[in-house]
Formats: C-alpha cells, sequence, structure tokens
C-alpha cells in the first residue's frame, strides 16, 4: 500500500482545523480528503488562494489464478458469441457452445465435469466407435448432451448414466420427446451395468457357449457375413475415474464390442504401449492388454472443452476380447493380476527381488530359464504373454510341490511302524526346507489378503466424478 499527497496553495501549518497526521490516518482506507474545496475557497473568499490537499491511498491490483484468468477469459468468449444466430450447426440445431451455455450449469471441478463444445471431436468420436443404426451405446457423464444429440443421429439406442441430479434432469427434459434415450440418474461405478446390459451380452441368451464360440471364430476369419451384436461405450468420462471404469468394463467382452473414451494424453499413451523395457509401463498396462486391443484415436487439445481442462487430452479405443479369446491362467484372473502386482512392487528392484515374496529362489531360477531372460530383468520388461507364462510355472511349480509334499505325508502315515531312528531323522525337513515352506504359506496368505481386499479397496479408491 502506497500513500500520496499532492498540494495546493498554502502549507498545511498556514491552515487552521485538523493536522495532517489525523487526515491521512482518515484517509488510510483508501479514501480522498480535500481541505476546502478550491470554487468554495474562492467564493468565500476572493482575497484567498485557492488550496486542497488530495491524500490517495493506493493498493497494489489483486493477482487471479490461471484458472480464474481462463475462466473470464472463456466467459467473455461466451458473451461475444451469444449474439444472433452465430455458432449454430449446418442444420439449424444448437451448436455445442451453445447447448452448455443454454444449460446455465456452473462446471463443478469435484465431479471433473469439463463439457466437449468440439463439433468435430464429437464427430470423430461416433465415427471412432462405427456406430449405426440400431446399435445399443452406453454413454457415462452425458452432461449437456452434446455427445447424446450426435449418438441419438446415428440412430443409436443410448443409456445415458449422469451423476449430476441438475444435468439429469435437464436431459430428461431437453429429450423428452426421445424414445431411444434413457437417462440414469446414478454413479457409474456404483451403478448396475451387467444388468442392464444383460441382453446384450451373448450369454444371456439360449443359444449356449457353443454358438458364442462360432461367433468368436466367425469374428477371426473376417467373415463378412458376421454381425457383431455386442453393445458399444463411447463417453467423455472424467479422467479421475478412468481406472476404476477400465477395470469395470474391459472384462465384459461379451457384452461391448468397441469402447471410446476421452483420456488424458499421458495416461493414455501409456496404457497403449506394449513395449517392453518402457518405464511407463505398468500393471494397468499389462491389465488394458490382457482383456483388450487398445488403440489411438486423435488429440484434443484443452482449447475443445469449457471449461478447459489443465492437461492435453486424447480419444483412445478398445476392442475388448471375448472371454473365450483370453490367454489361458493357471488360476483366476484376480490371482494373476495380484501376481503382477507383486511383481511391479518396487520398480527399481530386479524382478527376482520382488519374486521373492512369492516364491523361492530354485522356482525364481527357473522361471528365468524357462522364459530365457537374464538374472536382472525388471518387472517392465516383460511382455502380458511373458507375465502370463511366468503365473503359469509359478503356479504349476507350487502345485507339484504340494502335491508332492502331500504324497511323502501320505506314505509316511502308511509305512510301517519301528523305523529305526536314522530313518526318523532322515524324514525330518531341513532348516532350508522350513523357510521355504513358511515362506510359501507367507505369500499364499498375502495373495488371499489381496484378493479379499480389493473388493473393498477398489470402493475406497473410487471417487465421485461425472461430466461430458
Amino acid at each position: 500500500m502506497s500513500l500520496s499527497a499532492a498540494w495546493s496553495g498554502v502549507p498545511p501549518r498556514a491552515r487552521p482545523g485538523r493536522s495532517l497526521a489525523s487526515r491521512g490516518s482518515s484517509a488510510a482506507t483508501g479514501g480522498r480528503v480535500a481541505w476546502r474545496h478550491p470554487k468554495a475557497a474562492a467564493a468565500a473568499s476572493p482575497r484567498c488562494r485557492p488550496s486542497a490537499l488530495e491524500v490517495v491511498c493506493a493498493r497494489k491490483p489483486m493477482r487471479l489464478s490461471n484458472n480464474k484468468k481462463k475462466a473470464k477469459q472463456e466467459a467473455a468468449k461466451r458473451g461475444k458469441g451469444k449474439t444472433g444466430g452465430a455458432g449454430r450447426d449446418d442444420d439449424g440445431s444448437m451448436s455445442p457452445q451453445q447447448r452448455v451455455d443454454a444449460a446455465n450449469h456452473s462446471a463443478r471441478r469435484w465431479l471433473g465435469q469439463h463439457f466437449l463444445i468440439d463439433h468435430s471431436v464429437i464427430l470423430d468420436a461416433v465415427a471412432a466407435a462405427d456406430v449405426k443404426r440400431g446399435d445399443r451405446i452406453l454413454e457415462i457423464g452425458p452432461g449437456t448432451g452434446n455427445l447424446t444429440v450426435e449418438l441419438l443421429r446415428a440412430g443409436a439406442t443410448i443409456d445415458a448414466v449422469e451423476k449430476d441430479r441438475s444435468l439429469a434432469d435437464k436431459l430428461e427434459e431437453q429429450f423428452s420427446n426421445e424414445d431411444a434415450l434413457t437417462v440414469h440418474q446414478a454413479d457409474f461405478l456404483k451403478w448396475d451395468v451387467s444388468g442392464a446390459f444383460r441382453d446384450a451380452s451373448p450369454a444371456g441368451d439360449s443359444e449356449g457357449d457353443s454358438v458364442a464360440d462360432t461367433r468368436a471364430e466367425a469374428a477371426d476369419a473376417a467373415d463378412p457375413r458376421f454381425v457383431d451384436s455386442r453393445a458399444k461405450v463411447v463417453a467423455n468420462i472424467p479422467y479421475n475415474i478412468t481406472t476404476d471404469i477400465l477395470k469395470t468394463l474391459l472384462p465384459m467382452g461379451d457384452t461391448f464390442g468397441n469402447m471410446v473414451f476421452m483420456f488424458q494424453e499421458e495416461v493414455a499413451r501409456r496404457l497403449i504401449k506394449d513395449e517392453a523395457g518402457n518405464s511407463d509401463y505398468r500393471p494397468m498396462s499389462v491389465r488394458v492388454h490382457y482383456y483388450s486391443t487398445p488403440y489411438y484415436i486423435r488429440p484434443v487439445t484443452a482449447a475443445c472443452f469449457d471449461p478447459p481442462p489443465n492437461v492435453e487430452s486424447c480419444l483412445v479405443g478398445f476392442r475388448p476380447r471375448r472371454p473365450a479369446e483370453y490367454l489361458p491362467l493357471n488360476g483366476t484372473e484376480r490371482q494373476f493380476f495380484a501376481f503382477v502386482q507383486a511383481c511391479f512392487a518396487q520398480k527399481r528392484k530386479m524382478l527376482k527381488n520382488n519374486l521373492k515374496a512369492v516364491c523361492d529362489e530354485e522356482t525364481i531360477a527357473a522361471a528365468y530359464e524357462a522364459l530365457g531372460k537374464p538374472e536382472k530383468t525388471r518387472a517392465q520388461e516383460l511382455t502380458m504373454p511373458e507375465y502370463v507364462r511366468l503365473f503359469n510355472f509359478v503356479r504349476d511349480r507350487g502345485q507339484a510341490r504340494a502335491e508332492a509334499l502331500a504324497a511323502g505325508q501320505n506314505a509316511r502315515a502308511c509305512g510301517p511302524a519301528g523305523d529305526d531312528e536314522e530313518s526318523e531323522n532322515s524324514r525330518k525337513p531341513t532348516k532350508k526346507q522350513r523357510e521355504t515352506s513358511r515362506k510359501v504359506q507367507r505369500a499364499t496368505s498375502r495373495l488371499l489378503a489381496q484378493a479379499v481386499e480389493g473388493k473393498g479397496g477398489a470402493a475406497a479408491e473410487r471417487q465421485p466424478s461425472s461430466r461430458s
């Protein structure tokens, strides 16, 4: 804060009344003080020279944050674009930006709401999903309905799940005459997607597994007569729940045949890569490539959203595999991904050090020899098929040991009584065998605990979000 004074006329010591200090303190709040108005002084006494003291309290301008600056700029742009019929589509309907403005809805950051306003991006998303008339579509977070309008124009039947109650009510009012749209006001992470799309899954009809296998074979052979009747997903999802959404939808290969999402650019690049040795390779990358075939569509800048996010985005697609196309596992899928997570427990360590929590050193050495990998291999240097082979090898080795141990116990229980002391000592496990047995038991209990806690942990990590 700065205090400045400007004098005109005689100095203050020649003027009667309050002192300069008292008047300056009264002006500290930012006001302006004058001893006497010059015109009033001239009218009162023609001989008296007009004088005035101006005390100005100046403050530094407030500094706006980057988010507030962007919001202010976008509000100014919207104000300029609201005049006349500019910005409308070719058929005279509202443009995406006008639809967002008409909703009169303030985007909620905690829900991750960034409304897509670029019409070309919307058309590319619909084209990438290959939406045709009669297709069943799942849209997560429709928001103001910009993507919904194009899906309806393509002739699709849509199930839109919107968590924001205000936006859900506006969507129902806006599309009240559309029988092909069903708006579900719910949190998608708690919504029963498998129940809502039960009729879209071949497992839900009476054709049986043989017909499903025949469909898969026809699809692999690129039979032109084959028509994929599975539903599709097209959505502009919040970035803070992308992992939870993928974990829910990717295993549903019998229900969904194609998925197109709006992702953060950095995350999408990391997920679609299946290159051994890449530092960005993570357990989620193994999961994505096990369940689907990801593909990159196009980049999307921050200016394509209202309000614009702080990161760059892109359109990315996934083609889920049917369960019959999964690589065979010697165990459950939950056990496999818990095993992969244990391998990535400490990325800077070598893989063999992470595997010590799961199996013994002899099994690790044999697994390296079976995979043809050196001892200094790290977790990010194995591809998804190699992780499947490693998991199956460790499981087979553990089951063989368990069977041998059980056979030895049965043989001892059925053996003749009266063995000498030397034979009894030979049947006692050595110290190394006891340590190995305890290590295997601890690893087994740890994997079971992870499998049990997976349900509660996934629910605890979920954050409520919805946007379009």
